[in-house]
């Protein structure tokens, strides 16, 4: 199981690989394309101002020096889907990854470029991106068809059902989960907004919308209605809180808030997961280095052997606010990891 981490400068390399990171991630959107397309179509899943590199050399660099240290480097061209118009210039900007930069793999969610990429006779494996929204075994088996190597599971995606794919699946494709960082208030490939640099994403805008309550024909609602309407309505603007970060805010000690599956890695290492997914290519470098010092914590103790509960207990530490931890909204697998005095009372009574 290796830690992934994203990138998008040559100056981000050295801290990542120090800090522990074991495969990268990037996205680029080249001059070319902007010339074409302008912002309003994105290469990826991620807004060009910031996202990704911007220059053909830097990325050139940036890969090669991964690969002298020994990390592999997976370029995305996760759009949900690409034009009829866009598709050619697409396809040739994979020629250019793939022949002149070296990408050890393409992150792809639209099924058409992974057709033209298997008719493209393109060399670098071909990733199948959480947009793509392959929620169970079959979904992945129609994928094998198209000859990927990996598929990232979206983040609605259960342990539960995250070890039932993998025993469907074991030997047949790799599996990458997300670790940290970025929630999604919608199941990601079936949503039609995206994340701009400038106006933000609606989903995280929900939770300052105005409200107003009314009852069938326009009839009065009872005062007991109201209250678990609103009742409602202010959990989900905690939900929504939580998802973007507790409000874009750091932790007492520097750590990035944000949703969060470290209390998982034991049970995702069992299951045999081949990759953690940190989130957060449009990051700073600080956010990126604290993210990764986490994950590589928790991962360096479970590879030694260190129990489950221990590790918990560790993760919760890092979080270094456990009332966040107790609400359950900052955890990817919530639900299904106990907290400690959960675990310890299930351990007494087995």
């Amino acid at each position: 199981m290796k830690i992934l981490a994203p990138i998008k400068s040559h100056d981000e390399l050295e801290m990542l690989v120090e800090s522990g990171a074991e495969e990268l991630y990037c996205g680029i959107t080249p001059e070319e394309w902007q010339q074409e397309y302008s912002g309003a179509a994105w290469l990826s899943r991620r807004s060009p101002k910031g996202g990704g590199f911007e220059s053909w050399s830097e990325l050139r660099k940036t890969v090669d020096d991964a690969h002298r240290a020994g990390l592999h480097v997976f370029i995305t061209l996760n759009a949900p889907f690409y034009t009829t118009a866009q598709m050619d210039s697409v396809v040739k900007i994979a020629h250019r990854l793939d022949d002149e930069i070296g990408a050890d793999a393409l992150i792809i969610a639209d099924p058409n470029l992974l057709l033209r990429m298997r008719q493209e006779k393109i060399r670098a494996a071909l990733h199948v991106s959480s947009v793509a929204a392959a929620l169970n075994s079959e979904a992945i088996r129609f994928l094998l068809d198209f000859g990927v190597k990996r598929v990232v599971l979206p983040r609605s995606v259960g342990l539960s059902e995250i070890e039932a794919i993998v025993n469907a699946v074991r030997g047949e494709v790799e599996i990458e989960t997300f670790i940290l960082n970025d929630g999604c208030a919608f199941e990601e490939g079936f949503c039609s907004t995206t994340h701009h640099h400038a106006v933000g994403a609606f989903c995280t805008g929900l939770s300052g919308m105005d409200t107003e309550f009314e009852g069938v024909a326009g009839q009065d609602l009872t005062y007991s209605q109201t209250v678990k309407l609103k009742r409602n309505l202010l959990d989900y603007w905690k939900y929504i809180w939580y998802l973007n970060g507790n409000g874009c805010s750091t932790a007492p000690n520097g750590l990035p808030y944000g949703p969060c599956g470290l209390c998982a890695i034991k049970d995702l290492m069992r299951i045999g997961v081949d990759s953690l997914k940190i989130v957060g290519r449009e990051s700073g470098p600080f956010k990126k280095l604290a993210s990764v010092k986490m994950v590589a914590d928790i991962v360096r103790k479970a590879r030694a052997g260190a129990d489950r509960l221990y590790l918990i207990e560790r993760a919760r530490s890092l979080r270094n606010t456990q009332e966040h931890c107790d609400a359950g909204f900052m955890c990817y697998y919530r639900g299904e990891s106990p907290v400690p005095e959960e675990e310890a009372l299930l351990e007494q009574t087995a």
